[in-house]
């Protein structure tokens, strides 16, 4: 009986330790309404339209060419959206000469949510990013992911619970790892369970977590393929601000490489 306490007790502090709430979250889908009104309503570059999932239905950006059968899927950062100007829209736009290009809304919660409070609704980003990829490859015949500091989290959420299709041919991970002060990833991202090659992008003047564990990261894609690289973008920050240019131009680069 002292024993099974125990264990209890145990096994309640580690939840708290790691900042892992068992309990659910329901994502913030006024936020979202919002997000679509102020941003998405009126789309010149690309379609937007809605796809299906296991809870609703969440917004996708596409720039579609039926000739083309390659594709990139964006992956936005905490509390943004899948137009943003630093990152989404340069992406989404500038590889749609190559590759079809798409970019989803993925779960937010009310502004100043921590890492820790995003965490409770990765089980909804997963069931996005499987119906986004559904969706993709019943159009084109290979996928790379590019996904950007919680975008990064939720990637790995989904790989960590469900297996990644052989139709990913690469995965681009920037400003990855990213958390709030004084907390920390409530489990290792698993690398063992991504075979394809990827690259690791952070700016010079990135978070501090980011920076701290960019040779660690290095180490991890490094070990499950030989193609992997890491790249630091100079004179730029978590959120590549007026550095896209910088960014886009090492990811075509090593994409061209492979």
């Amino acid at each position: 009986m002292i024993l099974s306490r125990y264990l209890i007790t145990f096994a309640f502090s580690m939840v708290i330790i790691i900042g892992c709430s068992s309990t659910k979250k329901s994502p913030d889908l006024e936020r979202e309404a919002i997000i679509y009104q102020q941003n998405l309503e009126e789309i010149f570059d690309g379609n937007h339209f809605y796809v299906d999932y296991k809870y609703g239905k969440f917004s996708i950006v596409e720039i579609f060419d039926r000739n083309k059968k390659s594709a990139i899927l964006y992956l936005h950062g905490r509390g943004l959206h899948p137009n943003e100007q630093n990152l989404a829209f340069p992406i989404r736009t500038e590889f749609s000469n190559k590759y079809n290009t798409y970019s989803i809304q993925l779960p937010v919660l009310k502004k100043l949510s921590t890492y820790y409070d995003y965490t409770n609704i990765f089980y909804d980003s997963d069931e996005r990013i499987k119906a986004a990829i559904k969706h993709i490859l019943s159009k084109n015949e290979q996928l790379i992911i590019v996904a950007h500091s919680c975008g990064v989290h939720m990637l790995m959420s989904f790989v960590h619970n469900e297996k990644l299709s052989e139709k990913i041919s690469s995965i681009v991970l920037i400003g990855s790892g990213a958390v709030d002060k004084d907390q920390k990833l409530i489990y290792q991202y698993p690398y063992s369970k991504i075979t394809v090659p990827m690259l690791d992008i952070y700016g010079e003047y990135d978070f501090n977590y980011v920076i701290s564990n960019a040779n660690e990261r290095k180490r991890q894609i490094k070990r499950m393929n030989s193609k992997s690289r890491q790249i630091q973008i100079k004179s730029s920050n978590h959120y590549h601000e007026d550095n896209s240019s910088e960014l886009i131009a090492a990811v075509k680069k090593w994409l061209t490489s492979q």
